[in-house]
């Protein structure tokens, strides 16, 4: 049967025009720019892990707004996995901060965004065209 691939999830979150990133503090591509994202747990929806993973990773609560993609190019990530992303808009005031999963969270301009670890310029591009 071979190896089962993981699902993942990933969070295109606008903050004032431009997207939020996080620079990536553990393999694979650490020291790259990524949406912030993980896995999704046994008991969850993929939904539910986006919001989970975007709190645990940056601090802040998001709500889904619309689903982008499913991203399954076996290129993708070193790891196999696949990954279902969303397009998330964020509830309340708070700021976004690196926490453990992070080195730093900074926004970029959609259209001038630094080199991005995994598939994430795509999933980007997919979820804000310009």
């Amino acid at each position: 049967m071979g190896d089962v691939r993981a699902l993942t999830t990933d969070a295109v979150i606008e903050l004032d025009g431009e997207v939020l990133l996080l620079e990536r503090n553990h393999p694979p591509f650490e020291g790259h720019w990524v949406l912030p994202g993980g896995y999704v747990e046994p008991d969850e929806t993929a939904r539910a892990a986006c919001v989970r993973e975007v709190s645990e990773e940056v601090g802040l609560d998001v709500t889904v707004e619309e689903f982008v993609g499913l991203y399954d190019d076996p290129d993708r990530d070193e790891r196999g996995n696949v990954s279902a992303a969303y397009l998330c808009a964020p509830v309340g005031d708070g700021s976004p901060t690196a926490r453990e999963e992070a080195r730093q969270v900074e926004t970029f301009d959609p259209s001038d965004l630094p080199p991005l670890g995994f598939d994430h310029e795509r999933i980007v591009t997919d979820a804000l065209p310009q």
